[in-house]
């Protein structure tokens, strides 16, 4: 069975037993908690959870994942996969376990035709009644059941969320895969390919459970990928028809065939793998970063390339692998996921840039890790700042300098590595556990069950009838709330619009008889329940009362100028730029916007103008703004753009812009083009490798900003003395003549600083074989303090300490030492001489071998250092 009929199999099954068929969602999930589709629930988290209501009571899906706590495994072993294709089928508080586990072994012995006598079961290890229900629901044998901890038979998501026991199936796959014994004793023997978890407990982020779930649950996972291994009886995933292809195109381009040297089979299996990662994940939107999803990728694809390397490829002089590999996943695979065709163009221009980055980055990498390679001694391992220098100099993930050093049989100080990391940058994730103020979720359950969900009608009405439903703080649910308090409103009709969509919050007013609260923001607290957070700005308020809910009609109207104005950008810089540039993110407000979309270089002053130009004179054109209610289906038939990492439900809202824009929004908009006013592009910049941002002016707020701009260019114009279209090409030239002027006062300072520094030599103090300078010069910059330290040097003999150090004009210290080569040899080295100087001037020093500088914010002690550096010189080498 190929493996589109694997999944087909599984999905008709179910929908023949009333479950409501999915399509795969994004890789990029709508949960703060995860950061990539771990596995066929996580679309459905919320309903499991009881924060939403399902369409319909049962489901099946397949679902693309991916995982990372093993891409170090990917390759060296046939069966750990970084993407892979989950099959689920999916009660919410429908059927449970004995229906599961009947249907299961029935598809697997009907459908799949296994063998029933090589089916093995795990169930967790006190879950007796499903133990029972295999028994009596199907022809396991109890010798064929048995019984593991929590590591093997209970499931979580390991972020807060929902999870419960689960049942594994296994299939024996004979003698020549190992030991006898069942899964308990050999799982590479027995290949689990079935999941079948019972969601019924709610965990906190630690894996504690927290409680009962509202509705006892049914989550499945079918692995298509170990299905196929399976029904076409290969050894491992990589020879089935999903790894087939991808194996022979890696053959072709690096010349090596498969299955004739096991070190080279794990490089053509990575770069296969990873291929096919890398394609999804651009698809859905991930772009190469430093951290994040995003570092995720841009691992995946040094790994592939590191490998490529391997196979002989020469990627480090730039021929290249990864795009036809990728052309190839996407020939394969886009018939089901069409998202590869459709952003084919991104993919192999993502992959091109990386492909070039990292083979420049290769070159100097390799030569540094053979450099550091061959400084140690026997026995020693490679440092933690070595691993940390790789990586943020030469771009090497943690795991490639591992791979690279294991092949060299040495193992790297990776606890310091983590450690440096962290000082690095901050990697704290918030809480899953909070809302947006401080609200426990809980809370908001609590709260849920006096107003139920929220009935938008702000699309109509800006100010409408409403009830207090129910008042909410960190501490729980409040009756009452008096001036001055800060508290969270829920109710069960309102006209407030609460951020989504890259839409800001509404703000205004919420009276009652005895108070009145001002409305700050307006947020979803759960799936389908609206928070106005608000403070009590007269009298009381209480749950229950009668309200008035007005919301501010100017900053709303801005807003929707705003809105409508990013829809036209989107549309117009897809034209202009690349189908490619899709929308990966945005900030809608009143008067302004910001737009985040892929792209491979910044976008120049001309293109920028003439993209405004274009946005500009399709609101003069003045098209109307409409909305409809459709399907998902009928919308993405009508050409509706959907953006990158947003959820939608089966029924979505399109709007529409004249002949201009299409797309599927939950947001507020102008009623028509000339509303929004004009569009000013204010800036251009990077935010991450590949991605771009444009913000963006509308209405009122573009109109103050032309006018500013006219004055000063005016302003600027008056000084020169030029007329205004005279300005640019006059201060091109002035800035031309500074930095002549600057480069020949450089040039003649350096002359300067070497003829000093052959003076400088002469004063050398000599004490039993060394010579030593010590000079304070002020004003210098650091690249002028080095080269008199450098230039010093060179006019004395071996061995020689050179130590010079300025009192910069913003009052701090600088001192740079260099040493000669006697002197690193006898074990010092110049960082060792400066490091007490450092402390004493409030910094610290870096640098490795002869050369080493240091700073600090206390200049005043500059004289103070340079004594002690010369004290460290003497005591340092004589010790040596």
């Amino acid at each position: 069975m190929d493996s589109r009929s694997i999944r087909e199999t599984f999905l008709d099954f179910f929908v023949e037993r009333g479950a409501q068929r999915y399509d795969s969602a994004s890789l990029i999930p709508n949960d703060p908690s995860l950061l990539l589709t771990i596995a066929g629930m996580v679309p459905f988290k919320a309903y499991f959870m009881g924060d939403a209501t399902p369409p319909a009571t049962r489901a099946v899906s397949y679902q693309k994942c991916v995982r990372t706590n093993d891409i170090e495994n990917v390759g060296h072993t046939t069966r750990h996969l970084s993407f892979f294709e989950m099959l689920g089928n999916f009660s919410f508080g429908d059927y449970f376990k004995r229906d599961a586990i009947r249907w299961a072994y029935e598809l697997a012995v009907e459908k799949y035709q296994l063998d029933p006598e090589r089916i093995w079961v795990t169930v967790y290890t006190d879950d007796d009644e499903t133990a029972a229900i295999w028994l009596e629901e199907t022809a396991i044998p109890a010798e064929r059941i048995q019984r593991l901890g929590a590591d093997d038979n209970y499931w979580w998501t390991h972020a807060a969320g929902p999870g419960g026991p689960n049942t594994e199936m296994y299939y024996d796959r004979g003698d020549a895969y190992g030991q006898a014994g069942g899964p308990a004793v050999n799982d590479e023997r027995y290949l689990e390919f079935y999941n079948l978890v019972f969601m019924q407990h709610a965990l906190d982020d630690d894996g504690t459970i927290l409680g009962e779930l509202p509705a006892k649950n049914v989550d499945t996972g079918l692995g298509l990928e170990r299905m196929a291994v399976l029904l076409q009886d290969v050894d491992n995933v990589f020879e089935t028809d999903l790894f087939r292809p991808l194996i022979s195109a890696a053959e072709t381009l690096s010349q090596v065939v498969y299955g004739q040297d096991s070190d080279r089979d794990v490089s053509l299996r990575v770069l296969a793998e990873h291929a096919r990662t890398s394609a999804f994940l651009i698809a859905d939107g991930v772009l190469p970063a430093k951290d994040g999803r995003g570092y995720v990728l841009r691992r995946l694809l040094r790994r592939a390339l590191r490998h490529a390397q391997l196979l002989g490829v020469d990627v480090a002089e730039g021929t290249a692998v990864l795009v036809p590999m990728i052309d190839t996943v996407i020939a394969t695979l886009s018939p089901l996921y069409p998202e590869l065709a459709d952003q084919q163009v991104l993919i192999t221009r993502i992959v091109a840039a990386e492909e070039r980055d990292f083979g420049a980055r290769l070159r100097s990498g390799l030569t540094r890790i053979d450099t550091l390679v061959d400084s140690l001694k026997p026995g020693e391992q490679l440092s933690g700042e070595a691993a940390f220098e790789l990586h943020d100099t030469y771009g090497f993930p943690i795991d490639l300098t591992l791979e690279i050093a294991a092949d060299q049989g040495l193992a790297v100080d990776r606890d310091r590595f983590v450690v440096l990391m962290e000082e690095q940058r901050d990697r704290a994730r918030k809480s899953v556990k909070r809302g947006g103020a401080g609200v426990g979720v809980e809370v908001y359950r609590d709260a849920l069950a006096l107003t139920g969900a929220t009935t938008f009608v702000g699309y109509e009405e800006l100010a409408s009838e409403a009830t207090i439903g129910a008042l909410v703080a960190t501490g729980g649910v409040l009756n009452e709330a008096s001036e001055g308090d800060e508290v969270e409103v829920l109710m069960p009709r309102t006209p407030f619009y609460a951020e989504g969509g890259g839409q800001v919050g509404d703000q205004g007013i919420i009276e009652t008889e005895t108070g009145r609260l001002e409305v700050l923001d307006t947020q979803l607290a759960l799936d389908g329940v609206t928070t106005h957070r608000a403070r009590v700005v007269a009298g009381e308020v209480r749950q229950g009362q009668g309200a008035y809910a007005t919301v501010d009609g100017t900053l709303r109207a801005a807003t929707a100028r705003s809105h409508s104005a990013t829809h036209l950008l989107h549309a117009t810089i897809k034209e202009l730029l690349g189908p490619h540039a899709q929308q990966a993110g945005s900030l809608v407000s009143p008067g302004r916007f910001r737009f985040d979309f892929p792209h491979f270089a910044p976008v120049s002053g001309e293109e920028l103008a003439h993209i405004e130009a274009v946005v500009n004179a399709r609101v003069l054109a003045d098209p109307y703004v409409t909305t409809q209610v459709m399907s998902l289906a009928d919308a993405k038939d009508a050409g509706a753009v959907a953006n990158f990492g947003d959820k939608y439900g089966e029924v979505v809202r399109v709007v529409t812009i004249g002949d201009y824009s299409k797309e599927l929004c939950g947001g507020t908009h102008a009623p028509r083009g000339a509303t929004i006013g004009t569009i000013a592009v204010v800036k251009e910049e990077s935010i991450g490798s590949n991605t771009r941002r444009i913000e963006a002016l509308t209405g009122e707020d573009a109109l103050t900003f032309f006018g500013k701009e006219r004055i000063v260019a005016q302003d600027v114009a008056r000084l020169l003395d030029v007329p205004t279209d005279e300005t640019v090409d006059r201060v091109t030239n002035l800035i031309k003549r500074l930095r002549d002027a600057e480069k020949q006062l450089a040039t003649l300072r350096e002359a300067g600083l070497a003829k000093q520094a052959e003076t400088l030599a002469k004063t050398a103090v000599q004490h039993d074989g060394l010579a030593l300078v010590k000079h304070r010069q002020d004003g210098l910059s650091a690249d002028e303090l080095r080269s008199l330290a450098l230039s010093i040097r060179s006019h004395l003999a071996d061995p020689a300490v050179v130590i010079v150090g300025t009192f910069t004009n913003d009052a701090k210290a600088m001192l740079v030492t260099a040493v000669t080569p006697s002197i690193v040899d006898g074990g010092v080295t110049a960082r060792d001489i400066l490091a007490d100087a450092a402390s004493c001037v409030g910094g610290g020093a870096g640098g490795k071998g002869d050369v080493a500088q240091a700073g600090g914010r206390d200049g005043t002690k500059l004289d103070e250092a340079l004594t002690v550096a010369v004290n460290a010189a003497h005591t340092l080498i004589t010790r040596a």
